[in-house]
């Protein structure tokens, strides 16, 4: 049985993203976009984990699961549910803003 990764974080990641695709429409360059968003690490000691653009090292968030029950991140099971989640928040939220 596979982790629901997504939904004990949604809020924090709506949050996150929301702040992530508003700096992309301000000022962002193409390099910037957050389609291009993905897993980067889990710390599993501070619970901490880190979504970053696989174009550009410094644009990254946390998120912080020390409220649920996830003790690890399975990365490639992971991906494929931020994946989904990207694409229908950004297609929801931001249409502007091209998710292929």
């Amino acid at each position: 049985m596979k982790i629901d990764y997504i939904t004990p974080i949604k809020k924090q990641l709506d949050e996150k993203m929301s702040e992530s695709c508003f700096f992309y429409m301000t000022i962002g360059t193409p390099q910037e976009t957050p389609r291009y968003y993905n897993f980067r690490e889990f710390n599993t000691d501070t619970k901490i984990l880190t979504i970053g653009s696989t174009q550009k090292q410094s644009l990254f968030f946390t998120v912080d699961l020390s409220g649920t029950d996830i003790d690890f991140i399975f990365a490639g099971d992971f991906w494929q549910q931020f994946k989904k989640y990207r694409t229908k928040f950004l297609q929801d939220n931001f249409k502007t803003i091209d998710t292929i």
